[in-house]
Formats: C-alpha cells, sequence, structure tokens
C-alpha cells in the first residue's frame, strides 16, 4: 500500500453542498457539524482528484481547500 493510499481524515468548509453531493455520489459517508464542517475518510489519492472533479466538473472557481485531520 502506497502513502497516497493510505485511508486518513479529512475536513472541510469550502463550497460544502457541492463537496457533499460528490461525496454522495462516491458513496463515501461523511458528518457534518457547524463548526469542522464537512469530516470523512478516505485516501489521499481520492481526495487530490475530487479537488479536480469540483473545479472542472463542478465548477468550483477556486480550487477547495480540504485539510487532513492531525
Amino acid at each position: 500500500m502506497s502513502e497516497t493510499d493510505e485511508i486518513k481524515e479529512w475536513q472541510t468548509q469550502s463550497v460544502k453542498h457541492k463537496v457533499a453531493a460528490v461525496l454522495i455520489l462516491d458513496r463515501v459517508s461523511f458528518s457534518f457539524n457547524e463548526e469542522n464542517g464537512i469530516m470523512f475518510t478516505a485516501p489521499e489519492s481520492y481526495v487530490e482528484k475530487l479537488k479536480e472533479r469540483l473545479m472542472y466538473a463542478y465548477g468550483c472557481s477556486v480550487r477547495p481547500i480540504i485539510n487532513e485531520i492531525k
């Protein structure tokens, strides 16, 4: 298993409605609260592809900020 395949925890406040829609389409479970926004687990490689998809396929004008929860 490469480092990018390791499952990590992620959090975002960026374009929450679009992030949630894509996670639902991809069947990735997530939680939401006002303080932390959307939180989910996924490999780093998925998150990098998610950012690209949000920009090019879902019309985000800037690259979404999705941070790893340490």
